[in-house]
Protein backbone atom coordinates (compact mmCIF):
# COMPACT_ATOMS: atom_id res chain seq x y z
CA UNK A 1 0.00 0.00 0.00
CA UNK A 2 1.25 3.44 -0.86
CA UNK A 3 0.21 6.51 1.11
CA UNK A 4 1.69 9.70 2.46
CA UNK A 5 0.84 11.52 5.64
CA UNK A 6 0.13 15.22 5.84
CA UNK A 7 -0.33 17.97 8.38
CA UNK A 8 -2.74 20.81 7.66
CA UNK A 9 -3.38 23.85 9.84
CA UNK A 10 -6.74 25.56 9.39
CA UNK A 11 -5.85 29.25 9.51
CA UNK A 12 -9.16 30.55 10.82
CA UNK A 13 -9.30 28.19 13.81
CA UNK A 14 -5.72 27.01 14.27
CA UNK A 15 -6.98 23.40 14.18
CA UNK A 16 -4.31 20.92 13.15
CA UNK A 17 -5.46 18.07 10.92
CA UNK A 18 -3.19 15.04 10.70
CA UNK A 19 -4.13 12.81 7.84
CA UNK A 20 -3.48 10.22 5.21
CA UNK A 21 -3.33 10.74 1.45
CA UNK A 22 -3.65 7.39 -0.38
CA UNK A 23 -1.57 7.00 -3.53
CA UNK A 24 -3.65 4.09 -4.84
CA UNK A 25 -7.35 4.38 -5.64
CA UNK A 26 -8.23 1.04 -4.07
CA UNK A 27 -7.15 2.33 -0.64
CA UNK A 28 -8.94 5.71 -0.78
CA UNK A 29 -10.83 4.84 2.41
CA UNK A 30 -7.58 5.52 4.32
CA UNK A 31 -8.20 9.24 3.68
CA UNK A 32 -11.11 8.93 6.15
CA UNK A 33 -8.59 8.52 8.98
CA UNK A 34 -7.70 12.22 8.65
CA UNK A 35 -8.76 14.06 11.80
CA UNK A 36 -7.67 16.55 14.44
CA UNK A 37 -8.30 14.25 17.40
CA UNK A 38 -5.72 11.50 16.95
CA UNK A 39 -3.47 10.50 19.83
CA UNK A 40 -0.80 7.82 19.92
CA UNK A 41 -2.76 6.14 22.73
CA UNK A 42 -5.89 5.89 20.58
CA UNK A 43 -3.91 4.42 17.69
CA UNK A 44 -2.15 1.93 19.98
CA UNK A 45 -5.52 0.80 21.39
CA UNK A 46 -6.77 0.07 17.85
CA UNK A 47 -3.55 -1.81 17.03
CA UNK A 48 -3.85 -3.87 20.23
CA UNK A 49 -7.51 -4.74 19.60
CA UNK A 50 -6.89 -5.76 15.99
CA UNK A 51 -3.90 -7.82 17.10
CA UNK A 52 -5.97 -9.59 19.76
CA UNK A 53 -8.68 -10.38 17.21
CA UNK A 54 -6.38 -12.24 14.81
CA UNK A 55 -7.71 -15.48 16.21
CA UNK A 56 -11.32 -14.41 16.74
CA UNK A 57 -13.52 -16.89 14.90
CA UNK A 58 -15.49 -15.41 12.03
CA UNK A 59 -18.71 -16.57 13.74
CA UNK A 60 -17.97 -14.33 16.76
CA UNK A 61 -18.60 -10.60 16.90
CA UNK A 62 -15.62 -8.81 15.34
CA UNK A 63 -13.71 -5.95 16.92
CA UNK A 64 -15.32 -2.76 15.62
CA UNK A 65 -13.92 0.75 15.70
CA UNK A 66 -15.18 3.74 13.82
CA UNK A 67 -15.69 7.44 13.49
CA UNK A 68 -18.26 9.28 11.40
CA UNK A 69 -16.37 8.54 8.17
CA UNK A 70 -14.92 5.01 8.45
CA UNK A 71 -15.63 1.76 10.30
CA UNK A 72 -13.03 -0.94 10.91
CA UNK A 73 -13.98 -4.58 11.53
CA UNK A 74 -11.40 -7.22 12.56
CA UNK A 75 -11.59 -10.98 13.11
CA UNK A 76 -9.58 -14.04 12.09
CA UNK A 77 -10.20 -13.35 8.39
CA UNK A 78 -8.49 -9.96 8.47
CA UNK A 79 -9.53 -6.32 8.62
CA UNK A 80 -12.35 -4.69 6.68
CA UNK A 81 -12.58 -0.91 6.27
CA UNK A 82 -15.95 0.56 5.28
CA UNK A 83 -16.16 4.09 3.87
CA UNK A 84 -19.26 5.45 5.63
CA UNK A 85 -18.91 8.89 4.06
CA UNK A 86 -19.11 7.37 0.57
CA UNK A 87 -22.09 5.29 1.64
CA UNK A 88 -23.93 8.39 2.90
CA UNK A 89 -23.19 10.04 -0.44
CA UNK A 90 -24.65 6.94 -2.15
CA UNK A 91 -21.36 6.24 -3.94
CA UNK A 92 -20.66 2.65 -4.85
CA UNK A 93 -17.37 1.94 -3.11
CA UNK A 94 -16.18 -1.53 -2.17
CA UNK A 95 -14.96 -2.02 1.40
CA UNK A 96 -11.20 -2.40 1.66
CA UNK A 97 -10.02 -5.82 2.82
CA UNK A 98 -6.58 -5.95 4.42
CA UNK A 99 -4.57 -8.58 6.19
CA UNK A 100 -3.91 -7.98 9.87
CA UNK A 101 -0.27 -7.25 9.04
CA UNK A 102 -1.13 -4.69 6.34
CA UNK A 103 -3.49 -2.82 8.66
CA UNK A 104 -1.16 -2.95 11.67
CA UNK A 105 1.78 -1.73 9.55
CA UNK A 106 -0.34 1.18 8.33
CA UNK A 107 -1.43 2.05 11.87
CA UNK A 108 2.15 1.87 13.18
CA UNK A 109 3.28 4.20 10.38
CA UNK A 110 0.38 6.54 11.23
CA UNK A 111 1.25 6.40 14.94
CA UNK A 112 4.86 7.38 14.20
CA UNK A 113 3.61 10.32 12.10
CA UNK A 114 1.30 11.43 14.95
CA UNK A 115 4.17 11.21 17.44
CA UNK A 116 6.37 13.37 15.23
CA UNK A 117 3.70 15.99 14.49
CA UNK A 118 1.65 16.40 17.66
Amino acid sequence: MKYIFYKEVIETTGTVILGVMPEEERINVLFRFSDSGWTTQKIQEIIDKVESNRSLEKTKNPYVWGNEDVTVFANELGVLLVDKLAMRAKQEVEPLELTHDEFITFMKDFKKFIEENS
